[in-house]
């Protein structure tokens, strides 16, 4: 029979739009449907245009050969998975146990009938379909509408009485209510509740006495954080004025909690260098740490050890008070450090050796006091968020930048001192 004609050529061969091939034509799965497969070297004939799939090539059946015949067994799979399991007929699609389409939509005709014979409200089955403005039986709608009947009665009875604590005085009249809901514009316009005297005056001087708490509270906070402040900038100036002050930070290979220092450096309050070195590891220096800090395996080649630089850090350290940017961090590192180097020492408690080394140093944090002095509230975490201290990640310019830090707390202290 023939067909449409063609929308286009591919390779000298005719495209057809789907359901414009001549009839006789099959795909490839259609011959395969008809227990035909293709022949060596059987030529496509022409080609149907999908427009999900593109083009599909089709053969004529008449080049095609006949597969062979399918075993009983197979042949009792095919059916079975093709059976319906309500009507037990076999269909042309496979549906696996499933129920055919024709008795899925007999099922939901079935149920759809029974849903209309149950009431909403209790759930009994009757013969005849409930009416279809409440599906409910005659108790049941009853007890809707006492309830509806109540709801009414007490939304009423709200709008018109008024809204003070454990108030039941009648502010308003029925009629208004009723008048205010067949208006046009009653969805646009909220009933507003009316207040009685008493009420309101109480009202009034609650919301007062409220708004003077709150005034009182908000001045009590800002009289709180000002005395922080200048907490805190007395105790930077008087860091600043002690003449044991020292400055310590370190530089080192990483994060985590056996990471090594690669440099170190200690100032004085006045800025004097009592320490600069850079340390080597003893081991490779990450990337990741290098792009960081700049130090680099080689930078460290002829650096001395940590072991090596202990005599002059005690020295820079003993005696005096000691400030650190972040010093938690810091003290792991240096606790790292020492009980290494005890333990190749020959010590018999290096971590204890550590310890006491770390106990009878003066250390102190500099950078959660300069945050509460910034300010930075973080609702997050709670408290005042850690400032970065821009020092350039190494060691000298770090400790430097702490005293500049420390400077700039104490400075309205020393402005208002002169």
């Amino acid at each position: 029979m023939p067909g449409g004609k063609p929308c286009g050529w591919t390779d000298g061969l005719p495209v057809y739009r789907w359901g414009q091939a001549p009839a006789y034509l099959r795909t490839q799965t259609q011959l395969g449907e008809d227990r035909l497969k293709l022949a060596d070297g059987q030529a496509v004939v022409a080609y149907i245009r999908t427009r999900k799939y593109g083009d599909f090539p089709l053969y004529d059946p008449a080049a095609a050969v006949k597969m062979r015949p399918l075993s009983s067994a197979v042949k009792r799979r095919m059916e079975a998975a093709r059976t319906c399991s309500e009507c037990g007929k076999v269909r042309k699609h496979v549906l696996n146990g499933r129920s055919c389409s024709q008795c899925w939509e007999k099922a939901q005709r079935a149920r759809q009938r029974e849903r209309a014979r149950t009431c909403w409200g209790c759930g009994t089955v009757r013969e005849r379909p409930y009416p279809v403005a409440h599906h409910r039986c005659q108790d049941c709608r009853r007890a809707q509408l006492a309830e509806e009947r109540a709801e009414k009665a007490e939304s009423l009875r709200w709008a018109i009485t008024c809204p003070g604590r454990d108030c039941s005085v009648q502010t308003a009249s029925k009629a208004e209510v009723h008048r205010w809901k067949a208006a046009a514009d009653a969805i646009y316009r909220p009933w507003s509740r009316r207040w009685c005297p008493p009420c309101e005056e109480r009202e009034a001087r609650e919301r007062a006495e409220a708004e003077e708490r709150a005034t009182a509270a908000r001045e009590a906070e800002r009289e709180a954080r000002r005395r922080r402040v200048l907490e805190l900038q007395e105790w930077a100036a008087a860091a600043l004025a002690d003449e044991d002050l020292v400055v310590l930070d370190t530089e080192t290979t990483g994060r985590d909690a056996e990471a090594c220092v690669v440099e170190l450096a200690v100032i004085s309050g006045a800025g004097d260098v009592l320490v600069d070195t850079l340390v080597n590891p003893g081991r490779p220096i990450p990337a990741d740490a290098s792009e960081i800090h700049g130090i680099t395996d080689e930078a460290v080649a002829g650096a001395p050890s940590f072991g090596q630089i202990l005599v002059g850090l005690t020295a820079a350290l003993d005696g005096r008070r000691c400030l650190i940017w972040n010093s938690p961090y810091d003290e792991g590192v240096l606790r790292w450090e020492l009980t290494r180097h005890y333990r190749e020492a020959g010590h018999e408690d290096p971590a204890a050796s550590a310890a006491a080394w770390l106990d009878g140093m003066t250390l102190e944090d500099a950078m959660v006091p300069y945050s509460d002095w910034y300010g930075e509230w973080n609702d997050y975490f709670g408290n005042y968020q850690w400032q970065r201290l821009g020092g350039g990640h190494r060691a000298l310019g770090d400790v430097r930048a702490v005293l500049d830090r420390l400077r700039e707390m104490a400075a309205p202290v020393a402005s208002s001192a002169d």
